[in-house]
């Protein structure tokens, strides 16, 4: 019996997709993707890390699925088990180079090389796995407002009064420390989350990610939380063992 190689298992999505998308993509279609390198450090393969039996990966690729607002989800990854994973739910693989997967690698860099191998694409919503919280509706709400805007985020408010050292000295910001606001009279900080990042290519070109054309989604703040440590997955399993 015939048995297909693994590695092209993972490499002829991709290569299907690169045939039919230089003829049929639509430079308005938006597509997803998911940076999810197997080099990371505070947990050991994060993106596997499974929470009620799925793996941060697999949960992430699903809520973007169920959103329905993309025909093609990727992941970017330099990992062959991360790559299987990817491809168990779906998503198409694109193998990143393991010098654009190092420690010291921006998001924006990862972008860039995925957009110079697929030049066909020119529109690009960036998930992160970490962000485990995750909602159909946020996804919803950005690819509407991302109509009329260059690009959409993930933020949420902050109303923590912020100090710094100016000279030496320690000096509030953004507010009066003589007139100290009530927070209900104040709007307070917008504060990325990193969740997602609806962009353009010519963004990404240009060495940017936003601009000042930008709209943001208000994420709650029971779902603002980012898993980068042990306590924050502790803290994300029990939030979700208590819904049930």
């Amino acid at each position: 019996m015939f048995r297909v190689p693994l590695g092209l298992l993972i490499v002829l999505p991709q290569l299907l997709f690169q045939i039919g998308c230089v003829q049929m993509c639509s430079k308005s279609e938006i597509h997803a993707l998911i940076l999810a390198r197997g080099g990371s450090k505070g947990i050991k393969y994060k993106n596997l890390v499974k929470i009620e039996g799925l793996s941060l990966l697999a949960r992430t690729i699903i809520t973007i699925q169920n959103s329905s607002c993309f025909d093609h989800i990727w992941v970017s990854t330099d990992d062959k088990r991360i790559s299987i994973e990817a491809n168990k739910y779906g998503a198409i693989v694109h193998n990143r180079p393991s010098e654009i997967a190092r420690d010291e690698t921006s998001s924006l860099d990862a972008i860039k090389e995925f957009l110079d191998v697929h030049k066909a694409i020119h529109n690009f919503s960036l998930f992160q796995c970490t962000s485990v919280f995750l909602k159909e509706k946020y996804i919803n709400e950005a690819a509407l407002a991302f109509k009329n805007h260059d690009c959409v985020f993930a933020a949420m408010r902050s109303h923590y009064l912020r100090w710094e050292f100016v000279d030496h000295l320690l000096v509030p910001v953004g507010f009066n420390s003589k007139a100290r606001p009530r927070r209900q009279d104040w709007k307070g900080d917008i504060v990325e989350t990193g969740m997602f990042y609806f962009s353009k290519r010519r963004l990404v070109e240009s060495g940017f990610l936003q601009n000042n054309r930008c709209s943001i989604v208000e994420i709650d703040q029971k779902d603002g939380l980012e898993i980068d440590s042990p306590i924050d997955l502790t803290i994300a399993r029990c939030i979700l063992n208590n819904k049930m």
